[in-house]
């Protein structure tokens, strides 16, 4: 059975769910070509040591979020990926479900117009060849 609307495209929810994966992958690409031309300043870290860092680097973020923790906490991050491994999300992920719901609803709005708007910015700067 085909999967598609009347014209054979993909549902219009499903191309949402690529178009958003599409972005976050360029963002991690951005920030890890951002963190090598900072000089790989982790890389003589091993992967534990990595990991527990990235853990400690979240939470010190979550406790005050500013732009220096959060380029520690990508840079790590970058690490670990370059390596061919993931950030240990399981291990902050309720801690980041609870910082989340702290967020005044304001600032939800701010910050999910502010994600709108890259969003709608990648879109116009990407390949057309991505559809």
């Amino acid at each position: 059975m085909r999967k598609g609307g009347p014209n054979g495209r993909k549902p219009r929810r499903d191309r949402a769910i690529e178009l958003i994966d599409q972005f976050l992958q360029q963002k991690k690409m951005e920030q890890t070509q951002d963190y090598l031309g900072r000089g790989r300043r982790f890389a003589g870290l091993d992967a534990v040591q990595l990991s527990e860092d990235w853990v400690s680097a979240v939470r010190r973020w979550l406790a005050r979020k500013d732009r220096s923790r959060e380029q520690t906490m990508d840079d790590l991050a970058a690490e670990l990926e370059l390596r061919g491994a993931e950030p240990p999300y399981h291990a902050v992920k309720q801690e980041l479900a609870d910082g989340f719901a702290a967020i005044e609803e304001l600032e939800q709005t701010k910050v999910g117009k502010q994600l709108a708007r890259d969003i709608a910015v990648f879109m116009r700067e990407r390949p057309r060849t991505l559809h």
